[in-house]
C-alpha cells in the first residue's frame, strides 16, 4: 500500500511538471485569485511580472492592473464569472519594475481550497500590440500625408473603380470621395484621355512597373477641364500579387498654360529679333558667337555657318580688342550692364563700322553669368552726320559771334538760352549774367505785356515776326532801342519750346525819329509844345470837359516890354528869358496842364477839368508872382513882368478857336488896365474884370 501511495504521489508531481512545462511551451502565465487575492501563480507569472509567488501572497490582482484598464478588466472579469463563459480581455499588467506589459486574459470560475476563485491565463502581447501601435501611427501618417499632399492620390482595383481618393484629389476634380468611390476612372476622364490611362495601367500590370509623367485632361464637377500628369504603379496584396493600381497625379493646367504662353513668347521674341534693326548676340565667356540675329548676320556679312562659333577678335580691329575684352570682363565682375559701348568693327569685306553695343551678364539657372549677350546699333552714319552737324555749328557759332546783329534765344517762359557777343553789348551784360535771365528784367515794365503778346502771336500762329520794336534797359540803367525779328524754336518733333531772335540797335535811328517828331510838335527854343501839339491838347481837353461836366481854362499871357529887352539887349538875352519863363511856368503847373509857346514872347496855358474858375485865378496869380522875382542869367538881372489872359470853358466859348481868341483879347485887355495882372473874359465886351469880384 505504501508503494502504491508513493506511485501515486509520484505520478501526480509528474503530472504537475508535465502540466507547467506544457504551460511554459504555451507561453502562458496562469494564476489563482481568491477574494481578489493573489492564491496561486505558475513559474511563467512570476517571470513575466518579476514577482515570486511569495511576494504575489495577498496582493490584490487590481494593484497589476494599469490604472486606465482597471474599471474595464474588472467589469469583464464580473461578465465572464457570472456567465461561466471565459471572455478574452486585453490589457497592461504593471510588472514589479514598474514597465507595463500587454497581456490577452482568459476568466474562468473554480474551487479552490474548497471555496469558490478565479482561474486566469494570460500570454504576453506586448509585442504584437507595439506592432499594432506602429503600424496604426503609420497608417496615420500615411493617411495624414495623403490628406495634406497637394498631389492627387488615388487607388483602384483591377477594373479601374476607385477604392481610394485623398482629398487633393477630390479638390482637383470638385467631387466628394462619396461621388468616386466604386466608381470608375473615367468618371473624371473621360474620351481618348481615359484610354490613354487604360492603356498606362494595362501596361503596370503586364510589366509590374510604373508607368510616370504621364500628361492627361481631366473633367471637374463643374465641366471645367484641367490638364494633370500622372504616375501609375502597381497595387499587390501580402503575396506579392497585383490586385489593383495606385496613382499619384498632380494639375498642371497652370504649367501647361505657362509653357504655351512661353512658346509663345519664344515666337514672339523670335520673331522681334529677327525684326528689329538693332543687332542682338550671345556669345560663351570666351566670346564665341552661340546666336545672333539676322541683324547682326547682315551687319558683318558673313553666313551664319560661319558665323557660330567665331570669336570676337575675328571681327573687332586689333587696336581695340583690349577695350573690348576688359569690357567683356567688367560685365563678368560686377553682374552689371554696360551702356551703349562704342566700338569699332570689321565686316567680311574689310569695310569697317562704328556700333554702340550694350553688353548684359547672360545666366544659367543657379545665376551664375556663362555667357554675355548684346544689343547693338550701326551708328556710322550717324558719327558722320554728328561730324557734319559740329563743324557746321562752328561755322554757325563763327557766324553768330561775328556778326553786328544780336543774336538770342529764349525759352517758352521767356528765359534767355544764348546769346551771341553783340547780344551781350546790347543788353550791357554778360553771357554769364544773362543766361536765364527772364525778360522782365531787362524790358521796361510798360512794354511787357506787349513783349508777351508778340511772343505769344509767334507762339499761336508759327509764323515769324520780322520786325518787333522795342526798348531795353541796360544793366547800369541806360534805355536803348532795338528792332527784333522773332522766329518760334521748336525741338526734334516740331513742338515750339521757345524764340530765337536778331535785334539791331536802333537807338540813334530811334532818337532822330523822335527829335523829328518832337519839332513837329515842339518848340525848339524852349521845348515846349507848340501850336500844333496845342491844339491837339485843346481838342482832348474840351472833349474831357463835354463827358465830364469840368470846366477848361485857356491862360494866355505875354511878356511886357519884352521887345525892348529883345532889341537892347540882343536876341540872345531874349532866347534865354523865354527859356527861363518856360522854365518857371513848368514850376507851377500841374503835370496835366499844357503849356506851349505860340511864338515871340507869346505863351498858353491849357488847364483841363477845372472845378471853378477861382482855380485859374490862383495860378494866374502865382504866375504874377513868379515873374516878379528877377531873371538872372549871364551876369544879367532881368526884372520882367506879365499880362494874363483867361477864357473859361463853356462860359466863355465852346470851341477852341473861340477860346483862345477870347484869351487873348482879356490879356490886351490886361495890359491896357496897366500890366503886370491878368483879367478873365467878360462877354459882353464891354470890360474885363478881376476874379476877386465875381461870384463862381
Amino acid at each position: 500500500m505504501k508503494k502504491t501511495g508513493k506511485q501515486t504521489k509520484s505520478r501526480i508531481n509528474g503530472s504537475a511538471e508535465l502540466a507547467e512545462a506544457l504551460v511554459r511551451c504555451a507561453g502562458t502565465g496562469i494564476y489563482i485569485v481568491q477574494d481578489g487575492k493573489f492564491q496561486y501563480a505558475n513559474l511563467l507569472f512570476q517571470e513575466l511580472t518579476g514577482y515570486t509567488e511569495k511576494e504575489l501572497q495577498g496582493v490584490y490582482s487590481l494593484d497589476l492592473i494599469h490604472p486606465d484598464d482597471r474599471e474595464t478588466v474588472r467589469k469583464k472579469a464580473i461578465k465572464s464569472l457570472k456567465g461561466g463563459n471565459s471572455l478574452p480581455c486585453e490589457y497592461r499588467l504593471i510588472k514589479k519594475s514598474g514597465e507595463a506589459m500587454w497581456v490577452l486574459e482568459r476568466l474562468t470560475s473554480t474551487e479552490y481550497k474548497g471555496k469558490r476563485a478565479a482561474v486566469g491565463s494570460f500570454m504576453d502581447i506586448t509585442e504584437r500590440k507595439q506592432s499594432e501601435d506602429a503600424l496604426r501611427r503609420s497608417e496615420e501618417r500615411y493617411r495624414t500625408i495623403m490628406d495634406e499632399t497637394h498631389d492627387d492620390y488615388f487607388e483602384t482595383d483591377l477594373a479601374g473603380n476607385y477604392t481610394f481618393v485623398n482629398d487633393a484629389l477630390c479638390r482637383s476634380v470638385g467631387h466628394t470621395a462619396e461621388d468616386l468611390i466604386g466608381k470608375k476612372y473615367n468618371v473624371t476622364t473621360p474620351g481618348d484621355d481615359a484610354k490613354k490611362i487604360y492603356e498606362a495601367f494595362h501596361q503596370v500590370y503586364l510589366a509590374g512597373q510604373p508607368v510616370k509623367a504621364l500628361t492627361f485632361e481631366f473633367v471637374r464637377k463643374d465641366g471645367s477641364t484641367g490638364v494633370g500628369e500622372i504616375s501609375a504603379f502597381p497595387l499587390r496584396n501580402e503575396k506579392g500579387d497585383i490586385v489593383g493600381f495606385r496613382g499619384v497625379s498632380h494639375d498642371v493646367t497652370e504649367r501647361v498654360l505657362m509653357e504655351e504662353a512661353l512658346r509663345r513668347s519664344e515666337d514672339k521674341y523670335r520673331t522681334v529679333l529677327e525684326g528689329m534693326e538693332e543687332s542682338y548676340y550671345e556669345v560663351d565667356l570666351a566670346g564665341n558667337f552661340t546666336f545672333f540675329n539676322e541683324s547682326l548676320r547682315r551687319g558683318l556679312g558673313y553666313s551664319r555657318e560661319e558665323l557660330i562659333g567665331m570669336n570676337y577678335k575675328v571681327y573687332t580691329p586689333p587696336e581695340i580688342v583690349e577695350k573690348v575684352f576688359q569690357a567683356y570682363n567688367q560685365v563678368y565682375h560686377t553682374g552689371e550692364p554696360i551702356k551703349w559701348f562704342p566700338m569699332g568693327q570689321i565686316m567680311k569685306d574689310g569695310t569697317r563700322l562704328i556700333v554702340e553695343n550694350s553688353i548684359f551678364p547672360l545666366r544659367n539657372e543657379k545665376g551664375e553669368v556663362v555667357g554675355f549677350r548684346g544689343v547693338g546699333r550701326d551708328i556710322t552714319e550717324r558719327i558722320k552726320m554728328e561730324e557734319a552737324l559740329r563743324r557746321s555749328e562752328e561755322r554757325y557759332r563763327t557766324i553768330l559771334e561775328e556778326i553786328e546783329e544780336g543774336y538770342y534765344e529764349v525759352d517758352i517762359a521767356g528765359n534767355i538760352t544764348f546769346v551771341n557777343k553783340a547780344a551781350c553789348r546790347q543788353f550791357g551784360r554778360s553771357e554769364k549774367e544773362l543766361i536765364g535771365l527772364n525778360y522782365r528784367a531787362y524790358v521796361p515794365k510798360e512794354d511787357v505785356k506787349s513783349m508777351y503778346k508778340a511772343w505769344n502771336k509767334v507762339y499761336r500762329t508759327g509764323e515769324a515776326l520780322r520786325s518787333y520794336p522795342f526798348a531795353t534797359i541796360m544793366k547800369d540803367g541806360t534805355q536803348i532801342f532795338l528792332d527784333n525779328s522773332i522766329s518760334p524754336l521748336r525741338n526734334k518733333e516740331g513742338k515750339i519750346v521757345g524764340f530765337r531772335s536778331v535785334s539791331r540797335d536802333v537807338t540813334e535811328r530811334k532818337q532822330f525819329e523822335q527829335k523829328l517828331a518832337d519839332m513837329a510838335t515842339h518848340d525848339s527854343l524852349t521845348g515846349l509844345p507848340n501850336r500844333t501839339l496845342l491844339n491837339d491838347r485843346l481838342a482832348m481837353g474840351l472833349a474831357l470837359s463835354r463827358r465830364s461836366g469840368n470846366r477848361l481854362a485857356v491862360m494866355m499871357l505875354d511878356l511886357d516890354k519884352f521887345k525892348v529887352i529883345n532889341d537892347t539887349m540882343g536876341h540872345d538875352v531874349g532866347d534865354q528869358l523865354l527859356k527861363s519863363v518856360a522854365e518857371r511856368l513848368e514850376g507851377v503847373t500841374r503835370k496835366s496842364d499844357t503849356i506851349a509857346r505860340m511864338g515871340g514872347d507869346e505863351f498858353v496855358l491849357v488847364l483841363p477839368q477845372v472845378s471853378q474858375p477861382a482855380n485859374a485865378a490862383n495860378l494866374a496869380q502865382r504866375i504874377l508872382t513868379i515873374f516878379r522875382e528877377p531873371f538872372i542869367f549871364d551876369g544879367h538881372q532881368l526884372n520882367v513882368t506879365t499880362s494874363v489872359g483867361i477864357a473859361v470853358y463853356p462860359d466863355d466859348g465852346k470851341d477852341a478857336e473861340i477860346l483862345l481868341k477870347n484869351a487873348d483879347t482879356a490879356m490886351y485887355w490886361a495890359k491896357e488896365q496897366g500890366r503886370d495882372g491878368y483879367r478873365f473874359y467878360s462877354g459882353d465886351g464891354a470890360e474885363a474884370y478881376d476874379k476877386a469880384q465875381i461870384g463862381v
